[in-house]
C-alpha cells in the first residue's frame, strides 16, 4: 500500500474498521456500483456497499466505464446509500488505456476532503476495476492532480476497503512484456484483484492483452487470443486454447517463443504455479504451438 499522509491514514483506519463490522452481501448478476452508506442512520453497517445494475457488456471498456460513472453520479435508488460524488460534479473525461482508467471530474469533486474524499476515490476505484482489463484508476480534477494527497492513482486492493463476497482476493503478479527497442522480455509488477467467477489465468491473460503500463514495453500476445478453460493440478497450470487460435500466431519462431515465454513467466509469477502446460482443443499429445513442441509443461526458469 502506498504511503498516505497522517490524516488520510486516520481516515483509512476508520473506514476499514467500519467496513469490517458490516455484513457481507451476496454477489448478484450485472455490474456493481459502489456507494457510500449513511452510517449515522445505520450504525455498524458497511461504509461502502454495492448496488448491482444491468450494463452493456458488449460495449468497449471505456464506454462501460463512462456508463457506470454516470449511473453512480445519479445516486443510488434504494436503501440508505448515496453517491459519494458531490452534486454538481461533471464527468469531464474518462479513458481506459494500458490497464489504467483515467477519470477527470469537474471542480466540485475537488471540494471533498478527508474521509469523504477517501470513500469517493475508492467507490470510483472499486466500480471501475471490476471491468476486465482495468487495474488502476487515476483521478484528476479539471485535468490536474489534487496536490493535498500523496497519490492520485488507486487500485482496489490498496486499503482492502471492501468486505463484500464478490471480491475474492488481490494477488501480486509479474507480467512479462518485450522491450520495444531490445525485444528483451521484461517483468512489470501488478496487483490484480480477482472477482467471484473469474480465474487467475483469465485475468492475467486480460492484463497481458491490455498491455504494459510502461511506455518502453509493448504487448506481444495476439489480441484475439482466448482461454477456453484452465485448471491447476499439482502446481501445474493447464491452459486450454482453442485450436483456431493457432492461426493468430506470427510465422517467425522467435516471436512465437516470446509469446510462450510471456504467458508462462506471467502465470508462474503466481504463488502455487510452478509450470504451465498448454493444451490445444483439450489435447496434450503431439501438439505444437506454431513451431514449438508443447507436449510437456514449461517453467519460468527455462
Amino acid at each position: 500500500m502506498k504511503k498516505r499522509g497522517a490524516a488520510l491514514l486516520c481516515c483509512l483506519t476508520l473506514l476499514m474498521s467500519l467496513i469490517s463490522c458490516g455484513t457481507q452481501t451476496k454477489r448478484q448478476e450485472g455490474l456493481a456500483l459502489y456507494y457510500a452508506s449513511d452510517l449515522s442512520a445505520s450504525r455498524g453497517g458497511d461504509a461502502i456497499a454495492p448496488v448491482y445494475v444491468d450494463a452493456d457488456k458488449q460495449a468497449s471498456v471505456t464506454d462501460q466505464a463512462v456508463a457506470l460513472l454516470r449511473m453512480m453520479m445519479e445516486g443510488a435508488q434504494a436503501g440508505k446509500l448515496h453517491s459519494p460524488i458531490p452534486e454538481g460534479t461533471e464527468l469531464l473525461s474518462c479513458e481506459v488505456e494500458n490497464g489504467i482508467a483515467k477519470v477527470d471530474f469537474s471542480g466540485a469533486y475537488g471540494q471533498l476532503s478527508g474521509m469523504d474524499l477517501t470513500v469517493a476515490d475508492y467507490c470510483v476505484t472499486l466500480t471501475l476495476t471490476q471491468l476486465k482489463g482495468v487495474f488502476t484508476v487515476y483521478i484528476t480534477v479539471n485535468g490536474k492532480e489534487l496536490t493535498y494527497r500523496d497519490t492520485n492513482s488507486f487500485m482496489a486492493s490498496d486499503a482492502l476497503l471492501s468486505s463484500t463476497e464478490d471480491i475474492v482476493r488481490s494477488v501480486a503478479v509479474t507480467l512479462y512484456f518485450p522491450d520495444k527497442n531490445t525485444r528483451v522480455l521484461t517483468g512489470e509488477d501488478r496487483l490484480l484483484t480477482w472477482y467471484e467467477g473469474q480465474s487467475q489465468a483469465d485475468d492475467i491473460l486480460a492484463a497481458l492483452l491490455a498491455g504494459p503500463a510502461s511506455d518502453s514495453l509493448t504487448t506481444v500476445v495476439p489480441a484475439e487470443f482466448k482461454i477456453a478453460s484452465v485448471r491447476i493440478d499439482d502446481r501445474i497450470c493447464y491452459v486450454n486454447l482453442p485450436q483456431s487460435d493457432l492461426s493468430l500466431l506470427p510465422e517467425d519462431l522467435a516471436t512465437q517463443q516470446m509469446i510462450l515465454r510471456s504467458l508462462v513467466n506471467s502465470l508462474c509469477s503466481v504463488d502455487g504455479i510452478d509450470g504451465v502446460q498448454l493444451l490445444l482443443a483439450g489435447s496434450v499429445r503431439n501438439t505444437t504451438f506454431g513451431k514449438i513442441d508443447i507436449s510437456r509443461p514449461f517453467t519460468a526458469t527455462e
